[in-house]
């Protein structure tokens, strides 16, 4: 196995599992988050967490 492997397979190890729908507590206006950062002309994540948070509702 190769340096680049052994990096991944110990980068899979540290990755939380995916959280599911059903799981979440609050819920957010993905089409709103995504229009807005469209508008903007950058991505989701280059968004501040105020902005994002912004999208959440209760």
């Amino acid at each position: 196995m190769n340096g680049q492997m052994k990096k991944y397979n110990q980068s899979l190890k540290s990755t939380p599992s995916p959280i599911l729908l059903s799981q979440m507590t609050k819920k957010v206006n993905i089409r709103g988050l995504m229009t807005y950062a469209k508008k903007k002309g950058v991505k989701v994540a280059d968004l501040s967490e105020e902005e994002k948070m912004s999208f959440l509702k209760q």
